[in-house]
């Protein structure tokens, strides 16, 4: 069977919207998704917004992967505001001291989480339908 691109990028779409529907009821709930989770880190407020985010992007993901190239700029934005989590996380793998936070295998998550999402944007880079005529 073979694949052409829309439908290798709308399984990637699909992929990305369950990996952050996992999130969100991970986040929600305050569960254990990574074995080295840490629960001293989970605050409710704050647990509850990144649900709530982790919520809002997998839908756009799944309305992206229905038509890709009807939502090519949804898409677009969609990995500009990736690139920008992926900044993000760089930033804090530098800059938080997770070992005075009490959590020190949260840097090694948030290190997997982040190439996981360098991972995602790369696929929808090499996916991404061309300029539509």
């Amino acid at each position: 069977m073979k694949f052409d691109k829309t439908k290798l990028l709308q399984i990637v779409l699909i992929l990305g919207t369950i990996y952050f529907l996992i999130g969100a009821i991970a986040h929600f709930f305050g569960l254990t998704i990574f074995p080295f989770y840490d629960g001293r880190l989970y605050t409710q407020y704050h647990d509850t917004v990144i649900a709530l985010a982790s919520l809002i992007f997998s839908i756009f993901l799944f309305t992206i992967a229905r038509n890709p190239i009807k939502n090519i700029d949804m898409l677009k934005a969609v990995i500009i505001s990736s690139i920008i989590a992926i900044i993000f996380n760089i930033y804090i793998i530098s800059k938080i001291d997770f070992v005075s936070l009490g959590a020190p295998a949260k840097k090694f998550q948030t290190i997997v989480e982040t190439i996981l999402l360098v991972l995602f944007v790369v696929s929808l880079l090499i996916l991404k339908p061309k300029k539509i005529k």
